[in-house]
């Protein structure tokens, strides 16, 4: 081999190697980018981020209702739940509420055959939780007028919200409570204080009491859900 093509196939061998070099320098960058962008993209994905809490949301009417022989009755309900975890989100239409609660108008059955009384109450809750302990209940409570015109309680019943999203239809059992001896009923019954529970909403929601407490089954409510639930299944619950 002469010099002279020795010097040509080195000085060829080296400007392949430079041109080589380049293209990888000019390749590695771009495809770190690339990387990165995807990585960036995969994080900041709603469905890649891990949610810190649940949402419930739900809505419903308190459609109907019978109880004993009464033909005109309203209805009061409060939504009860436990637990530090459990936190109840405000709007604009309940922003001056502290908890969710309401009462309807007074209604008054209009049937020959039956005395199913008629108030199409609705209601609405937005809650986030961290945790599903204290599911949240809704607490009724029936009162009418007595002989005197007087309102007094007729009785009172509670239902936990559907823990499945969809429409729902659900069945309150009504409950009055019993006075202590025949005398103190003919005495409430004249004076318009009959046997009830103060802070119903709280004594029938935590259960306390009751195995001292003697009832009466009087009739029932008929409540109608539309449940929503966000990021349970993040959390493993559906």
């Amino acid at each position: 081999m002469n010099t002279r093509n020795y010097k040509k196939d080195v000085s060829d061998q080296g400007s392949m190697k430079g041109q080589t070099n380049q293209n990888f320098g000019n390749t590695q960058p771009q495809q770190f980018q690339d990387g990165i962008s995807r990585i960036q993209e995969e994080m900041m994905d709603p469905r890649n981020i891990q949610p810190d809490s649940m949402f419930l949301n739900f809505s419903g009417v308190l459609e109907c209702g019978e109880c004993e022989d009464e033909e005109s009755l309203r209805i009061e309900y409060a939504v009860k739940y436990g637990g530090d975890d459990w936190a109840y989100l405000k709007t604009s239409n309940n922003a001056d509420d502290a908890e969710p609660s309401g009462i309807s108008q007074l209604s008054t059955s209009r049937n020959l055959h039956s005395r199913n009384i008629v108030w199409n109450f609705p209601f609405e809750c937005n809650f986030q939780t961290k945790n599903i302990f204290g599911w949240p209940q809704v607490v009724v409570r029936l009162s009418g007028p007595d002989f005197m015109g007087r309102s007094v309680a007729k009785g009172y019943g509670s239902v936990h919200v559907p823990t499945q999203p969809g429409y729902h239809e659900r069945i309150i059992r009504i409950f009055k409570p019993l006075p202590i001896s025949g005398f103190t009923g003919f005495l409430g019954y004249l004076l318009g204080n009959t046997a009830e529970l103060k802070n119903f909403d709280k004594v029938i929601s935590s259960g306390e009491g009751r195995e001292v407490t003697r009832v009466k089954s009087v009739g029932y409510v008929k409540v109608k859900f539309h449940v929503t639930l966000v990021n349970f299944d993040k959390f493993g619950y559906l």
